[in-house]
């Protein structure tokens, strides 16, 4: 019984460097009435503990709803993915067959074209046949003409020829010299009609020739077509690039922020760790800088849980307000007492680091300077 009450009236702040025993304790002053402070400190402690636990509960649930929460977003974005996925490949399908119907649309066309232009050739080349038949047919008329002309003029030249026959040595009648016309101008035909195919072929070639240049204009626009359906999927394929590579950008963004964020979010915990392991004169603190962010926060929950225990258990007994009181009063006459001109001194958490070095001397070492920052948060107290 001795001992538990002598327990509840100190607080062990500082321990020996080599892990003993401890090295100097400070008592705090007994106040009057103190057993029925500490059941009711007990008590109230327990009740917070409750509470905490109640919360931390509550929080936990909270935070199992927000996973399940999160689990079902994270299904619904898959399958709003996979049905833009479908949807994606089902748009490719339909471009395809488009493009498809579009180049057999195009060969339609370059074939009906060309159909077009041999049947407009065609027609050109009958035309000009019956333009040269009909050219034909007046040169004939106009030769009936110049025949019956000529005969009523070749009376005379029948009239000669029969003298000519009279007279000459080489022809005895009328008929050998007409043979002999007849044969010159059929000789005459001949040489005519080898002009007329020698015409004719060059007329074919020409139309061949005409016939090739338009085979191979078209074959130029079919190809240009083509060509410019491919520089259209080149430049398609481009766009597409350039937007894969914005996403690919934006992922890796997002990466490196969630990398930042998650690297600041250590070194606070690590930082906060360590000032609460520097603060901590128990034998128990760590000795080394923890390498788990977790382990870090249990510890770092640990020792809020212990300080909030202490200030509550130094609120209960009255030490913290009889402390600031006190505080008050010391600065009042530090403030009277000043000469003028002189600077006054430091009030509040100053005062209470001026107050903690007479203590110091006077054997509490560092443990009345941590005790003041525990009972008074609005101190800070530097680090070490």
């Amino acid at each position: 019984g001795g001992t538990e009450e002598k327990q509840g009236t100190m607080f062990i702040t500082q321990r020996a460097p080599g892990g003993g025993k401890v090295q100097k304790t400070v008592k705090l002053p007994k106040i009057d009435s103190a057993k029925g402070v500490e059941a009711v400190t007990q008590s109230s402690q327990s009740t917070e503990l409750l509470l905490a636990n109640k919360q931390m509960a509550e929080v936990q649930g909270q935070l199992e709803h927000k996973k399940i929460e999160f689990n079902e977003r994270m299904a619904k974005c898959k399958e709003r993915e996979d049905h833009l996925a479908h949807k994606q490949s089902k748009l490719t399908q339909e471009a395809a067959k488009f493009q498809l119907f579009l180049k057999e649309n195009d060969a339609k066309r370059a074939r009906a074209l060309k159909r077009a232009q041999e049947e407009a050739n065609l027609r050109k080349t009958k035309e000009k046949e019956a333009e040269g038949l009909r050219e034909e047919m007046g040169e004939t008329m106009s030769k009936l003409e110049q025949s019956k002309v000529n005969l009523e003029a070749g009376m005379v030249y029948q009239t000669y020829l029969e003298r000519v026959a009279e007279f000459s040595e080489d022809f005895m009648e009328i008929g050998d010299i007409v043979k002999r016309y007849e044969t010159l101008v059929a000789t005459n035909s001949d040489l005519q009609v080898k002009v007329q195919r020698n015409n004719e072929e060059t007329e074919r070639l020409r139309l061949e020739l005409a016939q090739l240049t338009k085979k191979l204009q078209n074959e130029v626009l079919v190809q240009s077509s083509v060509i410019a359906e491919h520089q259209e999927r080149l430049e398609k394929a481009k766009i597409e690039a350039n937007a894969e590579e914005l996403v690919k950008e934006q992922r890796e963004d997002a990466a490196k922020s969630r990398i930042r964020e998650t690297g600041e979010a250590r070194m606070a915990i690590l930082n906060l760790y360590n000032r609460c392991r520097l603060t901590h004169l128990s034998e128990s603190r760590p000795k080394q800088e923890a390498k788990d962010v977790m382990l870090a926060l249990r510890y770092i929950d640990e020792r809020m849980r212990d300080l909030q225990t202490i200030v509550s258990a130094a609120e209960a007994a009255g030490v913290i307000l009889d402390y600031k009181v006190r505080e008050a009063v010391v600065d009042r006459q530090f403030v009277s007492k000043a000469p003028q001109g002189q600077a006054a001194p430091p009030q509040g958490a100053s005062a209470a680091k001026a107050k903690a070095k007479p203590r110091q001397k006077a054997g509490g070492g560092g443990e009345s300077a941590d005790l003041t920052g525990l009972l008074n948060p609005g101190a800070q107290a530097p680090l070490e």
